[in-house]
């Protein structure tokens, strides 16, 4: 009787334990975090895994064993003392046992019976294949079936990363209405002599950014990647300069140039930054290509004996005719502005000219002009449509007005931007620039982006030959008032981008630009 009594309270003990590991209904935790020693996990390659969980079971048999499985196709070193630990106790390596991908080993004397565990694998040699594998952690007891403390997932990346170019074109007329300027402009008719590369001017800039696509353990080459870059275009003679990365290039259209080398890591980022020129209208194709160079160890198969292609990508644009940008801050309710550059486009239709200001149909209530030699007002906007067009040399009204749903309903804040495009002298065959004026109160412009003196700009007319005030008239849209100097007097400075003037001229005359 007394030996069923002890075998009955084994059994007992037992069933005890088995509950108190998996409670009914439980499901197996999530495993904390496993990591690699230095992430990420490479295909093929050996890396110490550190697993952290809680333990859902009181460790106290001698005898009773964890068991980690990893993803198929692991295998493993060849274990020496204290490859294996449990947190921080040296497993006895002897005593390990593998099975395919499955490594048991009893758990090390001197182990606190609960709370948080740290185990640390070292000599994983990971699967071949890359892909995400299952990590399952057991508590094998030495009288039952194992309990799974928690699983996991990790992801095994490709021994070698792969990579892909990218352009980015966004530092070219940053803040221009999405879709309304083209990326590129040329140089015109060899306006400017010689090439160069003028970054307030007309350079255009954009980043070619090489970055991995899938990540892998390394970079594609031993050493580095030479970057290699192809310009082709439709026109023949066309000329290309690029300033890459500091470095200037004068490339024979169509032919490909090494124009530096990188070394890449298995997570590299690398912008290059070009400014690139271009003297002729037509449609070009860049490429950029990452090349590995002749004899790289990473070439192992079906390689070209010149090196490979790491990543490659073409690009079409299109280079329009040559011009300048300059932007006229507008403020809520009246602007006098002009047009600092002459545009290209002859006549083009004044709803065209203000669509690079985003909503423009909302915030322009009018735009305003008083012909003195016609003695008439010709207006656009509010219903009214007998001002077709602006022109250079001349000032305009433009009233503007925010919303009804705007905040921003103050005097003096800014409402956006007009974009001018065109050229500071006009475009050869065409004639230097010249404006009419007649007797009375003319609304005069500036043309041009230097500033100079009232007298230059208005050389023709001094000494002063002014009717009325003998002043210059300028609006001061911040505040909604007027301004005035007297010309020759050293008072305002003539030219701020983009401002008009009301001048009374003594009789008629013409304006002519220096």
């Amino acid at each position: 009787m007394r030996k069923i009594l002890s075998i009955l309270i084994a059994l007992g003990l037992v069933l005890g334990l088995s509950m108190m590991a998996v409670p009914v209904g439980a499901q197996p935790p999530p495993c904390a975090t496993v990591t690699a020693t230095v992430p990420p996990f490479c295909a093929g390659g050996g890396d110490e895994f550190t697993i952290i969980t809680t333990s859902p079971v009181t460790l106290l048999a001698v005898n009773d064993k964890l068991s980690v499985e990893f993803g198929a196709g692991t295998t493993f070193g060849a274990f020496l003392a204290g490859d294996i630990t449990v947190n921080a106790v040296n497993v006895d390596v002897t005593k390990v046992e593998k099975t395919g991908s499955k490594l048991v080993f009893p758990i090390p004397v001197g182990v606190a019976p609960l709370g948080v565990i740290t185990i640390v694998i070292d000599k994983v040699v990971n699967p071949a294949v890359p892909g995400v594998y299952d990590l399952k952690l057991n508590y094998k007891l030495s009288c039952c079936e194992p309990v799974v403390f928690c699983t996991v997932e990790y992801t095994v990346v490709p021994a070698t990363s792969t990579y892909g170019l990218f352009w980015d074109s966004s530092m070219t007329y940053n803040g221009i209405a999405l879709g309304f300027v083209p990326p590129f402009k040329a140089c015109g008719q060899d306006t400017y002599p010689g090439i160069l590369i003028d970054p307030g001017k007309w350079a255009n800039y954009v980043n070619f950014i090489l970055m991995p696509t899938l990540v892998g353990c390394a970079g594609p080459c031993a050493t580095h990647v030479d970057l290699t870059l192809n310009v082709t275009a439709a026109p023949a003679g066309a000329n290309v300069t690029l300033s890459f990365n500091g470095t200037k290039y004068y490339p024979v259209v169509g032919t490909a140039f090494t124009v530096g080398n990188t070394t890449l890591g298995f997570n590299t980022t690398l912008n290059v930054s070009a400014a690139i020129h271009f003297d002729t209208v037509g449609d070009y194709q860049i490429c950029l290509e990452a090349f590995c160079p002749p004899g790289s160890p990473s070439c192992t198969t079906g390689c070209d004996p010149t090196g490979y292609a790491v990543a490659e990508e073409c690009w079409d644009i299109a280079v329009y005719q040559w011009k300048d940008a300059v932007k006229i801050p507008l403020f809520r309710k009246w602007n006098l502005i002009s047009l600092p550059l002459v545009p290209l486009v002859v006549d083009q239709p004044i709803a065209d000219q203000l669509a690079a200001l985003p909503n423009a149909s909302t915030l322009i209530k009018g735009v305003y002009y008083f012909d003195q030699c016609a003695d008439e007002w010709l207006i656009y906007g509010n219903g009214q449509t007998s001002l077709t067009t602006m022109v250079d040399g001349v000032s305009y009204w433009v009233k503007v007005d925010y919303s009804h749903t705007d905040p921003l309903k103050a005097p003096g804040l800014p409402a956006g931007g007009l974009w001018v495009w065109g050229t500071e002298k006009p475009v050869p065959p065409n004639s230097p620039s010249a404006y009419a004026v007649c007797e009375g109160w003319d609304m005069v412009g500036f043309t041009g982006l230097t500033p100079m003196a009232d007298g230059v700009y208005l050389w023709n007319w001094w000494p002063f030959v002014f009717a009325e005030y003998g002043a210059v008239f300028g609006w001061d849209p911040l505040i909604q008032s007027w301004w005035s100097f007297i010309p020759g007097m050293g008072g305002f400075p003539w030219n701020y981008q983009g401002e008009g003037y009301w001048i009374s001229f003594a009789h008629d005359g013409m304006i002519y630009p220096p």
